[in-house]
């Protein structure tokens, strides 16, 4: 019986165990945490830790990043680098930037602008779900409300009225949200349709020229391009240089298209000032960079500037999108509500007519 017992105890403990451990395997960690690290990791390399000390100390101060810390020093120990080792828990655009840095650039200072972008991120995706809240919980009593008329109300009216046909006013607001609905779904279908066929280059393009947030797909392009060959200019290495590194990237990668544009533009003699106008994305200011005649570091130093420029554009862009965001689904709740008072009071506004 204790023999019994004894077992039992034991495959619970290890059945927990198993739980546990899978549980640590699967921890994801958001853009604030990820943001915090980088930051945190950026201070420690400037005052001159190692990485390997500066991720002993981050995972001794904050051990809710212990798990992603030990993945990422076992990757490290395996032979990988830094940037490589973090290939699976950042984005590709964000994994490029570190490996560049890693390699040919300033890793501290591209760290602290890692940081900086993954926090201004989390504070605007904050604030854009704060925006909604309010708004999204009036839409849900609204249709509340709305399938409240649909089932008790409207029927009720159809009875009182009788056999009278429905008002003209009634059925034109019918038939035009209809069709509206049905051209917004088809047109949806269809961009969604046509945006699958397009390549990564082809997508770039169109995503800068989607009205109201296209802008800020340009400024956020404008910025990762010329903080990267800003940085790498600085460190001595030709235009030449920096896009032969980048063939060796993913092929959907920006950078690997940016570069093997350029490349090809080279080769056949041609002038940074075509690629320009191939990308909406690409800032006219970079011709005259280029084309200023200063040194590398010079150029370098210039372009970084400007991407500083284009990343506080790309923070205050959003910043006024989020403004009106509130205002546009009140304006669309007026909109529906209108629409069902006059649903509701023009029948009867119309059966009074009929009494005198």
């Amino acid at each position: 019986m204790n023999g019994q017992k004894l077992f039992s105890r034991l495959w619970k403990m290890e059945k927990l165990r198993r739980i546990l451990h899978v549980n640590t395997n699967k921890v994801k960690f958001n853009h604030q945490q990820q943001a915090n690290f980088f930051l945190l990791l950026a201070d420690l390399l400037s005052v001159g830790f190692s990485v390997k000390e500066a991720l002993g100390f981050i995972k001794a101060v904050n051990p809710k990043l212990a798990p992603w810390i030990d993945s990422i020093d076992k990757r490290m120990q395996k032979g990988a680098s830094f940037a490589q080792s973090l290939q699976q828990e950042v984005k590709d655009d964000l994994f490029y930037q570190l490996l560049l840095a890693e390699k040919h650039g300033n890793l501290t200072k591209t760290l602290s602008e890692v940081g900086k972008i993954l926090t201004a991120r989390e504070r605007q995706r904050k604030k854009l779900f704060s925006l909604l809240q309010y708004p999204l919980i009036l839409l849900g009593m609204l249709g509340v409300v709305i399938c409240g008329l649909i089932l008790f109300v409207f029927p009720e009216l159809k009875v009182w009225q009788g056999e009278r046909q429905t008002l003209p006013l009634i059925h034109m607001i019918t038939l035009g949200a209809t069709y509206l609905f049905t051209v917004i779904f088809i047109s949806a279908v269809f961009q969604w349709l046509r945006w699958h066929q397009m390549n990564k280059e082809q997508r770039l393009i169109k995503i800068c020229t989607i009205p109201i947030i296209g802008k800020c797909y340009c400024y956020y392009f404008q910025y990762y391009l010329t903080s990267i060959l800003g940085s790498m200019l600085q460190q001595g290495l030709s235009l030449a240089e920096i896009c032969e590194i980048t063939q060796s990237f993913d092929r959907k990668s920006i950078l690997y298209i940016f570069g093997n544009k350029i490349m090809t533009t080279i080769q056949r003699d041609g002038d940074i000032s075509e690629v320009v106008a191939t990308y909406s994305f690409l800032p006219n200011e970079l011709i005259v960079f280029m084309n200023k005649g200063a040194t590398r570091e010079n150029m370098g130093r210039d372009l970084i500037v400007f991407a500083n420029l284009k990343f506080k554009a790309l923070t205050t862009a959003i910043e006024h999108l989020l403004i009106f965001v509130q205002p546009v689904i009140f304006s669309i709740i007026a909109i529906i509500i209108v629409i069902l008072y006059l649903s509701i009071l023009l029948p009867i506004y119309h059966s009074f007519q009929g009494v005198y």
